[in-house]
């Protein structure tokens, strides 16, 4: 339901930026995507950002689609005679955009690297949450048994309190919990990437 409000919002707001597209400079455009599009993204991907695939993947549609209208010259929005839309990976990559994809994991990545270094910044309500016995780097399946056990089922198993201390724990996230590069953007497109 959640996932739903926002692609009726990001619609409502595309057709806006849709007529408006050629009356304005691409710095306008780009600050009206990232008002009316990007932020919407933004709120409390850790709640939704688990569901099912196609879920997400509808979200990322409505997503590009609103990155279309950022995209300068005429741009080709929807199949249509067999043409397909414009393609915007390239723009995701010159306008520094994180993908639906790379939000919910740098969200996820950067609430566990504030669990595991920084716990004072984590509300209690929060930090009670998350077992003492969850996964980190170098634990293996007999030392998170019953971490496992209790959150490798469902309702768990789709949720960050699942899949947040695997991202964390896996050797290939190494680098992006480290303080210097937890702000890096396109550390976390790779990332998101690798995970699809």
């Amino acid at each position: 339901k959640h996932i739903t409000t926002i692609k009726a919002k990001m619609c409502r707001y595309m057709g806006i930026m849709y007529k408006i597209k050629h009356q304005l400079p691409l710095d306008c455009r780009l600050s009206l995507y990232h008002s009316f599009v990007q932020s919407h993204l933004n709120y409390c991907p850790l709640v939704w950002g688990f569901a099912p695939k196609s879920h997400i993947d509808s979200l990322f549609t409505k997503q590009k689609q609103g990155v279309r209208m950022v995209m300068p010259g005429f741009v080709n929005y929807f199949y249509k005679d067999g043409t397909l839309p414009a393609h915007t990976r390239d723009s995701f990559k010159k306008y520094n955009i994180l993908t639906v994809h790379g939000i919910i994991v740098k969200n996820a990545l950067v609430l566990m690297h504030k669990l595991k270094y920084f716990p004072s910044t984590v509300p209690p309500s929060i930090k009670s949450l998350f077992p003492v016995n969850m996964p980190s780097r170098g634990s293996n399946h007999e030392t998170s048994a019953d971490w496992l056990e209790l959150y490798g089922s469902p309702p768990f198993s789709a949720s960050v309190f699942f899949k947040g201390p695997l991202l964390h724990a896996s050797n290939l996230n190494f680098e992006l919990t480290s303080a210097p590069s937890l702000f890096s953007i396109n550390i976390y497109k790779k990332q998101a990437r690798t995970l699809r």
